[in-house]
């Protein structure tokens, strides 16, 4: 091969860099509408719109613009076009002439770009231009101009949980079809829209705290996509004054469990209900996936007691929302006492119980006794005398205590109850008193009756002995005749043996001597009762 002369290689390169440097400037300087290596011309032609045209090199610093052929020649390849124009986005990819026959050569056929390409010169082409490949078909382009960048709108930034939200994604309207695309920043929430004008609208129904947040509108045409600025969406919820019930329902008994229910109308659930009393430390929170939440206060005492109310609570995605405070309901706390039982009891067997009540003999002791089951075993029990003033009081000594009378006396007859007192917390609380017992002080007849008969029975002895003496002294007459007659009689009875006379006259004696005896103790007796 034979090598050129240095001097000879210089000048070519030098011409080449030459053509180079005069074709740059001739694309600054040049009054066509045209930008960088093709220009858009023909009839109706504007800045952004006509047929496509590519630069190219007649001889030396002879330049002339030649057609492109509408094979293959489709949006992606208008789209670089626009895109090396400064002319926004490619609308249409026009072939056929549509903004006339141009002249010259038919440079290109069967463009092939990717759509991102800087310049229609660097996308492969066929240069061999086929015999159908006439000016009659050569392409030409409609750009946008300005670029699509679509706009978002909401009817209101701020809506209520639970509503339908319309957000609406356009562009100008010269640009028509395309989709739009509605995400949030933040998040996988993203629809997508064909549509056919220059809008769509999104409808997002039922909107909860999950929807709240910045959201972006989208436009593609061809492979291009265009981004709107972020709006925000902000859901908040108005919630209703929530209601409280408190079970049982009045003054509660101290000790008791106690159930506050909270509730709220709303659809919006999963959020917390929050008790607290009003005048005081008390303050609960319980998480609820329904409308409502109980309470449960055991073994409440007086530190329980006061106002209480309710508020329900439910965290968006970047606030917290609350409802308004319930009306208040009150827990009153009381001690309530079981009616005590009530005994009598007689040590010393003075008691019958009679159809009008207990019958105590007069002199006779007697005990009431006052019992209670109760859980507060520090009372005091209340002796209580309804005939009277009297009231006496005794400490309970394991739920009972016992109050006597050692002598029954007509003033304690009446009727008694006992009331059971105790103190909690500084407050008095008294139970009801007891079915009253009702006591009889009787008379005491067998203690008459005791001290009577003695006397009974001497005034008899007497009145006998009055009776008898008479009577005896009559008999001692007629024993004194009958033991003369029957001495004269012995003596006169010769023919009786000495033996038999003796032991007559022996008992005869006897006899006699005892009937003396008896004969002067009853002159001592008359004697006695003269005196």
């Amino acid at each position: 091969m034979k090598q050129q002369p240095f001097f000879s290689v210089m000048e070519g390169r030098g011409k080449r860099a030459l053509h180079f440097l005069i074709l740059a400037a001739y694309l600054v300087v040049s009054p066509s509408p045209s930008a960088g290596w093709s220009r858009l011309a023909g009839n109706g032609a504007t800045r952004c719109s006509g047929r496509v045209e590519v630069i190219y090199i007649v001889s030396d610093f002879v330049y002339s613009w030649g057609t492109v052929c509408d094979d293959g020649w489709d949006l992606k390849d208008a789209e670089v076009v626009c895109r090396e124009q400064s002319c926004g986005i490619a609308l249409e990819a026009l072939g056929s002439a549509y903004f006339g026959q141009g002249t010259g050569k038919i440079l290109r056929s069967n463009v092939d770009c990717s759509g991102s390409e800087a310049s229609i010169d660097v996308c492969r082409y066929r240069s061999y231009i086929k015999d159908n490949c006439t000016h009659g078909r050569d392409a030409g382009v409609v750009c946008s101009e300005t670029l699509p960048d679509p706009t978002l709108s909401l009817y209101s930034n701020e809506v209520t949980w639970g509503q339908d939200v319309s957000i609406t994604c356009s562009v100008s309207d010269k640009f028509s079809g395309g989709t739009f695309i509605l995400q949030k920043t933040s998040g996988s929430f993203s629809h997508t829209q064909p549509s056919s004008t220059s809008s769509v609208t999104f409808n997002l129904h039922n909107v909860n705290f999950d929807h709240d947040g910045l959201y972006q509108c989208q436009y593609m045409k061809t492979s291009r996509r265009f981004s709107s600025s972020s709006v925000r969406l902000t859901v908040t919820v108005s919630f209703p004054k929530p209601r409280i019930s408190i079970y049982p329902v009045g003054e509660v008994t101290w000790g008791q469990t106690v159930e506050i229910t909270c509730s709220v109308s709303t659809q919006v659930l999963g959020g917390s209900f929050t008790l607290s009393q009003i005048q005081g430390s008390f303050t609960r929170s319980q998480t609820s996936n329904t409308n409502s939440a109980t309470f449960n206060i055991p073994n409440v005492d007086f530190d329980n007691e006061g106002l209480y109310q309710c508020q329900y609570k439910k965290r968006g995605s970047s606030r917290e929302f609350s409802s308004p405070l319930s009306d208040s309901v009150r827990l009153s706390v009381a001690v309530r006492l079981q009616t005590p039982s009530i005994s009598l009891t007689s040590p010393s067997a003075g008691l019958v119980w009679g159809p009008e009540g207990a019958e105590i003999t007069r002199g006779y002791s007697f005990v009431l006794t006052c019992s209670v089951n109760s859980r507060f075993s520090s009372g005091r029990f209340f002796l209580i005398f309804s005939d009277s003033n009297i009231t006496d009081s005794k400490p309970a000594v394991n739920n009972s205590a016992s109050f006597s009378f050692p002598v029954a006396e007509y003033e304690h007859q009446g009727n008694y109850s006992c009331v059971y007192e105790v103190t909690v917390s500084t407050r008095t609380f008294n139970s009801t008193a007891t079915a009253p017992i009702t006591v009889i002080i009787k008379f005491p007849w067998m203690l008459l009756v005791s001290s009577v008969v003695p006397v009974v029975l001497l005034l008899l002895l007497v009145s006998l002995v009055v009776l008898l003496v008479p009577r005896r002294r009559r008999q001692t007459q007629q024993a004194h005749i009958h033991t003369t007659v029957t001495l004269k009689s012995c003596n006169e009875e010769d023919d009786i043996s000495d033996e038999e006379r003796i032991y007559m006259n022996v008992e005869t004696l006897n006899t006699y001597r005892n009937f003396t005896k008896q004969l002067e103790g009853a002159e001592r007796e008359e004697t006695e009762e003269k005196r």
